[in-house]
């Protein structure tokens, strides 16, 4: 029966004789908290239940709907601006599930992410000086490609297999990452072009929707904004109260959506996983095979330790045979339990072996810092380690999602009735479960991990050690094996009895073969078994605690948002604010509008607490991804941009991060000395700090067979072009067959090109024009009637930027800015040809295929199709019977 709480108050507080037998029978004697006292108005929860009923006290439907536009829209609009996945609806329910249901652990998760990819954002600034910006074909492009291609892998699982080979493992995602010496035996480019495109791709690719998601996280702002405005413009008013208390409890979910922008996953993960593993097996079979294996090693042979990095590379190169299918499932944005991500370890190993030795301009000799990049020190633990400066990350979760409860908590515990009530309680609840998931999860890692912490294997030494504890480990040991086999054969009477009541069950229902139905019945529990034995200890963690109580937690909220939203709150025994031992009354009165002096200091007090947390927290994520954006921008111009606008500010915000490393200085660090000395950590990390000025300055190394510079030549080449027949397949050496990769990984999709990006002039010439004067041919008989654009339309020579262009080959790629002439080749008369085999006019295009002039897809090994050919040059047979 529904209750109706203003009837009732008039029915108790009546100057009658049934309204003064109610107050003598059910009036409150009891301690009061925040109120006066006033026997005309309170009652005790025993005469509210025998007065009021037990029903609820619904709101109006006005209220409800307002409760709606003001906060439910909003919080499905943010909801649906999160990182789902296409096309994996199972796994988009389990990742919604986790993200509400575990919102400590799932924000642990993608703060370490954002730290991790802010490490490596600064690595790339780091590279040069500050004030340079280089062009698109240098050291600086090449090391933004492979940074960004890093944090793509950064959110795979890898292959148990290659946890196994921990050293090796990440020796071969380095020489994938930063190597420009190997030479690739299942493709013609190199491995620089491979990362570019790929970065290129996966740029393309990777999912918008920043802008969205800032507009939901302003609309959330603005209805948070309107219900202070309602709670303290009408200060008293308990229901406004409370609708603001709900949105403190929810202020943690668009940080953690915001975040998502900066640990963005691509539009197809799958796809990407299986670019990503392409490139990594050209680089796997370039190192199986022996020639080339030698021929890499050869580029390191002047370095001092040649012989430890020909050791290195021979024995990734033994493991990479098992190491295929390196990354398996897509886990960003905490999606998977226990993912640590292969970034970490080795930014880490790079800036502890040569960045932060360096600091800015640290790319200055480019030799000395791929070798060490490729090749430096490896950690014993290689790509699965835990960093105590994660416990940072962890403790941010923590605070931001305690101070999002924590506000709640005041507004509704200290809203008259003054105790620990069902809107309160329900707050709690969901704190502890958060927190509770958090804290098993850890220990879960901590006991399952094949990595253990130094203090952990260090006590376990020391007690392993002392003979009393050994001998009471190996009891221990022995009583748990006997608890186990006598576990063992009651868990297996237990399942056959269990099966057996099923099909009891089962076969109740008037099946036509009772018999069959039931040999299905049997066979399928079989099946569920036999999966059930095939988990390892996390599978059965996940599936049987895990994902119940994240799905508990979830429904717990839901439950919570929608009985605030229709007043399922209002009932005797939430009124009465009874769950902690205090309150058990209610006042008619104030249950509607508290009047009470301090009702307004706590209302101040639990909104200031979310608001702060709330408002410090997208703070930091805005600059983040501020920072960082310059790495994933499609458009290299808007990159650049980007990145002068976060050094201008660094350089402004700078003394404030001078301050704050003064006191870590002088409290942290030492902390992390300490403990390190009593070997609880293991040894500091050496870390990159921004600055502006640079202090490595290298004597550029000219090397000894450097090519001389082609002197400039005010006669142009002419273009012919030339009719290929692809119809037979391309032979390869038949060395590398046995290693080929059929998968490209230049083209799974076709590519996006933007309307605002320039295409490039397929037809244009690559060389560039040096004078503006056009020269006319002595005759008009060698006259073409069809002139190159460039020649038409003559461009001004391009000015070289100050830092090198380094591309292995430039003409690949179709944002390449190179001459397919041989640069070696100084003779400068040339002269046009027309080269259409076996006829001098046009012929039908049947059993020929075009060059390939799509931006995203590499050209034909002959370019665009354009040849020049030098009349003074020997020729062939064939091209003399082409003129």
């Amino acid at each position: 029966m529904r209750a109706n709480f203003s009837e009732c108050g008039q029915r108790f507080s009546a100057l009658t004789a049934e309204g003064e037998e109610l107050r003598r029978q059910w009036g409150w004697n009891g301690s009061l908290v925040g109120i006066e006292r006033s026997p005309l108005t309170q009652i005790s929860r025993e005469g509210c239940y025998a007065i009021c009923g037990a029903g609820a006290d619904y709101y109006p439907w006005n209220d409800v709907s307002s409760t709606i536009t003001t906060w439910i829209l909003p919080i499905v609009g943010i909801l649906l601006q999160a990182p789902f996945e296409s096309n994996a609806f199972r796994r988009t329910v389990f990742a919604v599930a986790r993200w509400v249901g575990s919102p400590i652990a799932s924000l642990s998760y993608v703060l370490w992410n954002i730290k991790v990819s802010a490490k490596a954002a600064l690595m790339v600034d780091m590279s040069v000086p500050f004030d340079r910006f280089p062009e698109k074909r240098t050291d600086f492009a090449s090391i933004r490609d492979s940074m960004y291609l890093l944090l793509a892998m950064n959110q795979y699982t890898m292959k148990p297999e290659s946890g196994l080979h921990k050293k090796e493992a990440e020796g071969l995602l380095r020489i994938v990452l930063f190597s420009r010496d190997l030479k690739l035996t299942d493709t013609d480019k190199s491995l620089r072009q491979m990362r570019r495109i790929l970065a290129r791709e996966l740029r393309e690719m990777r999912r918008r929707g920043a802008v969205p998601v800032f507009i939901s996280t302003l609309w959330f702002l603005f209805a948070f904004a309107l219900s202070i405005q309602a709670a303290f413009g009408d200060v008293g008013q308990n229901r406004t109260a409370h609708d603001l208390a709900m949105g403190c409890l929810l202020a943690w979910f668009p940080i953690l959506i915001m975040a998502s922008i900066v640990d963005r996953n691509p539009i197809a993960a799958n796809a990407i996983k299986k670019k990503i593993n392409t490139l990594i097996d050209h680089v796997r079979h370039a190192l199986l095979d022996e020639q080339h294996r030698n021929n890499f090693l050869e580029s390191f042979k002047d370095q001092p330790e040649f012989h430890v990095l020909k050791e290195k590379v021979e024995n990734i190169a033994k493991k990479a045979e098992y190491m295929d299918e390196f990354f398996v499932e897509f886990a960003g944005q905490a999606r998977i339990r226990w993912h640590y991500g292969a970034a970490h370890p080795i930014l880490s190993d790079i800036e502890r072996c040569y960045i932060a030795g360096k600091g800015r301009n640290w790319l200055a000799d480019e030799k000395e810092a791929r070798t060490n990049l490729v090749l430096g020190p490896v950690n014993d633990e290689g790509l699965v380690w835990f960093d105590i400066r994660e416990y940072w990350q962890v403790a941010s979760a923590i605070i931001i999602v305690g101070g999002s409860c924590g506000g709640a908590f005041i507004l509704s515990f200290f809203t008259p009735t003054v105790g620990l009530g069902c809107r309160s309680g329900g707050y709690v609840i969901f704190f502890t479960i958060s927190l509770g998931l958090l804290i098993v999860e850890m220990i879960v890692w901590l006991v399952l991990s094949s990595y253990q912490p130094q203090l952990v294997t260090r006590t376990a030494t020391y007690l392993h050690n002392n003979a009393t504890f050994d001998q009471w480990g190996y009891d221990a040991q022995h009583e748990w094996s006997h608890i186990k086999r006598r576990a063992s054969s009651l868990l297996r009477a237990t399942q056959n009895w269990c099966i057996r009541l099923v099909i009891s069950i089962v076969i109740l229902y008037p099946w036509n073969d009772k018999a069959e139905m039931a040999e299905k019945v049997e066979g399928s529990i079989d099946i569920l078994l036999k999966r059930f034995r095939a988990m390892d200890a996390r599978k059965r963690w996940e599936w049987f605690f895990f994902r119940p109580m994240e799905a508990f937690n979830s429904v717990w909220l839901m439950y919570i948002i929608t009985a605030q939203t229709i007043g399922s709150y209002k009932t005797c025994d939430c009124v009465t604010s009874g769950w902690g031992g205090a309150g058990g009354y209610l006042d008619f009165v104030v249950q509607d509008i508290a009047t009470t002096k301090w009702v307004y200091v706590y209302w101040v007090s639990g909104t200031l607490v979310a608001s702060v947390v709330m408002g410090l927290s997208m703070i930091y994520i805005t600059v983040e991804w501020c920072q960082q954006s310059f790495l994933s921008t499609e458009i290299y111009v808007d990159a650049l941009n980007g990145l002068r606008r976060t050094r201008t500010y660094r350089r402004f915000t700078y003394i404030f991060r001078a301050i704050s490393r003064l006191v870590m200085r002088y409290t942290l660090d030492i902390a992390s000395d300490l403990a390190y000395r009593a070997k609880i950590i293991r040894k500091p990390q050496d870390t990159l700090l921004w600055h502006k000025e640079h202090t490595w300055n290298p004597i550029p190394k000219i090397p000894s067979d450097s090519h001389t510079p082609i002197p400039r030549s005010h006669t142009r080449g002419y273009p012919s072009f030339e009719l290929h027949d692809f119809s037979t397949p391309m032979q390869r050496d038949g060395s590398h067959q046995s290693n080929e990769t059929p998968a490209m990984a230049h083209s799974l999709f076709p590519p996006t090109i933007p309307r605002h990006r320039p295409r490039d002039d397929s037809d244009a010439s690559m060389v560039r024009p040096h004078s503006s004067t056009f020269h006319r041919p002595s005759h008009d008989s060698e006259a073409f009637l069809i002139r190159r654009p460039s020649t038409a339309h003559p461009h001004d020579s391009t000015r070289y930027n100050e830092s090198a262009i380094v591309d292995d080959d430039m003409w690949h790629g179709s944002d390449g800015l190179g001459s397919p002439v041989d640069l070696h080749d100084e003779r400068p008369t040339f002269r046009p040809l027309l080269a259409i085999e076996g006829m001098g006019g046009m012929q039908s295009r049947q059993g020929y295929t075009r060059a390939n002039s799509d931006p995203g897809s590499p050209p034909t090994q002959d370019g665009l199709g354009i040849q020049y050919i030098n009349p003074g040059a020997a020729t062939s047979p064939s091209e003399e019977s082409r003129r």
